[in-house]
């Protein structure tokens, strides 16, 4: 009997360890500040992200074309000394294009921000790189909101001075375009960066 106490003791402490080795072995789930449960990405949703964000980045493009052309046809309308028919289907076309913006701005603001609630908990890096994102949409939604307010009071000016004005508020909206496009192609790189680590 002596024997198998030792024994006994010695299975009960080996039981012991290997239990507790496994359990560190197991990865709990990581978790949010507010206790909901981070998981990783799956190649699915990966793939899904990557399409949606290949469709923003041609959205954003196609926006920039967009606002160009209507820039040729304000300069094209002015240089026609002014032709108030020309201006007046720019205006319009701007009123359009600024409705689109602000909406699409306010709907990417929105997603910035569910992303960094979302994914909340990742690396510090990744973390700082979402608020920075949420950051900058939110800059640049105000920023075009603050475009828009100013040209919805020239829309039918034909002071020469007016007209200088809605010119450089459209020149500053191509700007916001291609640093967004820009903007994208860097998100775009660090997705990349992030799912090889």
């Amino acid at each position: 009997m002596k024997t198998l106490k030792p024994f006994s003791s010695a299975l009960v402490a080996a039981l012991l360890l290997a239990g507790s080795a496994q359990a560190q072995n197991q990865k709990l789930p990581l978790r949010t500040p507010d206790h909901r449960e981070i998981r990783a990405p799956d190649r699915h949703e990966e793939r899904r992200e990557d399409r949606q964000n290949a469709a923003e980045r041609r959205d954003d493009r196609m926006d920039v074309a967009e606002l160009e052309r209507v820039l040729a046809r304000f300069d094209k309308a002015r240089a026609q000394r002014n032709n108030a028919a020309e201006l007046a289907a720019v205006d319009n076309r701007l009123r359009e294009l600024l409705r689109a913006e602000l909406a699409e701005g306010s709907k990417e603001k929105l997603q910035a921000r569910a992303e960094t609630r979302r994914e909340w908990g990742e690396s510090r890096a990744e973390n700082r790189d979402d608020v920075r994102d949420a950051r900058a949409e939110a800059a640049s939604l105000a920023a075009r909101k603050t475009i828009a307010r100013e040209l919805n009071s020239l829309m039918g000016a034909r002071a020469p001075s007016q007209l200088n004005r809605k010119r450089d508020l459209i020149v500053e909206l191509v700007r916001l375009g291609k640093q967004e496009v820009r903007q994208d192609r860097q998100e775009q790189r660090e997705d990349r960066k992030d799912r090889r680590y």
